[in-house]
């Protein structure tokens, strides 16, 4: 999407920072971020652009050897590929059971802060893995991962744009702002986000 926008807008520039991690917007200068979640500083704006389901998967020869966990609480007996955010290891998993949310704590030998690290030690059968559906969507597809626990699965996250609160965005800033929120309409087919930020 990036590449299309910069094709379209030779005089704009970009300085992409990716991170898992919390990053501060304003103490950073940044204009624009994508975030997934539920906007908790109320010195931000937010516009939902659409929304995102994590769920669990491993490679079908982990699966083999280890075998396919029915209900969130087998994976106390399996090795789970854990993400760190910032300094917090992502080692509480939600899911709904009966309709309610159920956290489990897992466990694993091996511990990233580098999403599509986690996406490779699985596709190579290290352990299961918490991933977003569009991280490993191909994978899904081409038959490398295999979802598991799926009945389970809890509700798609949000993903929106977030910009610092305060004055008007510079034009390139709100021309990023409308390509990618039209972009991820048409790729995901998604019509119902709002027009503004709030």
């Amino acid at each position: 999407m990036l590449d299309q926008f910069l094709d379209e807008n030779p005089e704009v520039s970009i300085n992409l920072t990716l991170s898992d991690g919390y990053v501060d917007l304003v103490g950073l200068g940044v204009d624009l971020a994508l975030r997934y979640g539920e906007l908790s500083d109320s010195t931000m704006k937010s516009r939902k652009i659409g929304s995102n389901r994590r769920l669990v998967c491993a490679s079908p020869e982990y699966l083999r050897k280890n075998g396919t966990p029915k209900h969130p609480d087998d994976l106390a007996d399996h090795n789970c590929l854990l993400m760190r955010f910032g300094s917090n290891t992502d080692q509480d998993w939600s899911f709904l059971v009966d309709g309610k949310v159920h956290v489990c704590r897992v466990n694993g030998n091996r511990i990233a802060n580098d999403g599509d690290l986690i996406r490779r030690w699985c596709c190579k059968g290290f352990g299961v893995a918490l991933k977003s559906e569009w991280d490993v969507q191909r994978d899904l597809e081409n038959g490398t991962l295999v979802e598991v626990l799926g009945d389970f699965a809890p509700k798609p996250t949000t993903l929106q744009l977030v910009i610092p609160a305060g004055p008007v965005q510079p034009r390139r800033v709100r021309a990023l702002m409308e390509f990618l929120a039209l972009s991820f309409a048409l790729n995901k087919d998604e019509t119902g986000h709002s027009n503004e930020f709030g």
